[in-house]
């Protein structure tokens, strides 16, 4: 026969309340955490996490979504956000959806609610204000990674884009490069926005002039990144550096460059984002911009552990982190 939460209780020496307490997330007291813990371990106790959900109205699950699990953001992050929710008691509903589709973020959102999940976080791409509405009216929190959407209401996490970029473009400025190619996603989200303006910054402050024809703002594939650096190349007053600033974009970039037999950092400087193996494969090591993402994973399920709990009702908080920059031998010092 299982045993049940009376069992549980009785072992531990505390109250059925207080089990349910612990079970449902909520505080107890150090020593009668590790009695329960011992007693549920011991008796093999299962939470019926049905029952539960029907009495609390809360199914103890959390939906993530993300434009495209192929991404290497989507799927570093959803792994960390995973783990972060399982810690804490969570099941994990993962979702991809069209960043095209204007309403592809809109039918996901509605699906999860209707799934009863206690939350989401998601990677917003096309999201809309009467999205988050209708998830607060379901008493659904949502917490933003990667980006701020400027027209939503909602918790997020995010880099601080304008100080990376502007570090990587500054850095390669102080080895001699005046012309410096930018590859970035489409104009119109912050993530892109943000990295142009550090780069054009970093220029201003060297009072070099930005030169537009070095900008290639498409999207964030790898097709991106290999015409971007395609483009650049073919010029006749091609850039001596160029800054991928994403992981796709670092990947088209380099496949361009090894097609061409270009070599770095001889024929053209070259900096990268995200990708740490890419990075650290290709020979000479490449200097690259690097995402804390297991930190901003772990900030937005706390940041939604605390909406959930109600522990937090205030107005919507964004959390900006540090990026590093991670030096290799892909940047050439001109004279």
């Amino acid at each position: 026969m299982s045993s049940t939460i009376k069992d549980v209780a009785k072992m531990a020496g505390v109250s059925i309340s207080t089990v349910s307490k612990f079970i449902n997330g909520g505080n107890v007291l150090e020593e009668n955490r590790q009695q329960i813990e011992n007693a549920i371990s011991t008796l093999n106790y299962q939470v019926n996490t049905v029952a539960r959900g029907m009495k609390t109205r809360k199914t103890m699950s959390v939906g993530v979504l993300i434009p495209s699990l192929a991404d290497y953001y989507g799927v570093s992050i959803l792994s960390y956000i995973d783990q972060e929710l399982y810690a804490s008691g969570y099941s994990t509903i993962i979702c991809d959806y069209s960043q095209t589709d204007p309403l592809g973020a809109s039918d996901k959102i509605n699906f999860l609610i209707n799934k009863q999940i206690d939350g989401i976080i998601m990677q917003p791409m096309n999201v809309r204000q009467e999205d988050i509405d209708r998830a607060a009216k379901a008493d659904v929190p949502i917490v933003f990674v990667d980006m701020e959407y400027p027209t939503v209401s909602c918790d997020s996490v995010t880099i601080d884009n304008v100080d990376i970029a502007y570090r990587i473009t500054k850095h390669l400025i102080e080895n001699g490069h005046t012309r410096i190619g930018f590859i970035g996603g489409a104009t119109g989200f912050n993530t892109t926005d943000d990295r142009v303006l550090g780069y054009k910054k970093a220029h201003e402050e060297a009072k070099i002039p930005v030169d537009k024809d070095l900008l290639y703002l498409e999207n964030v594939s790898e097709e991106s990144g290999y015409m971007g650096m395609l483009k650049f190349m073919q010029k006749k007053d091609r850039p001596t550096a160029v800054f991928a600033s994403g992981n796709d974009l670092t990947c088209g970039a380099v496949m361009y460059l090894n097609e061409k037999n270009l070599k770095v950092p001889d024929d053209i400087s070259f900096v990268g984002f995200e990708n740490q193996t890419i990075a650290h494969v290709y020979n000479p090591t490449l200097t690259i911009g690097i995402q804390p993402i297991r930190k901003i994973g772990q900030t937005a399920v706390r940041m939604l552990l605390e909406r959930m709990k109600e522990e937090y009702t205030g107005e919507p908080r964004n959390v900006r982190l540090k990026a590093v920059i991670d030096f290799g031998a892909s940047v050439k010092k001109l004279k």
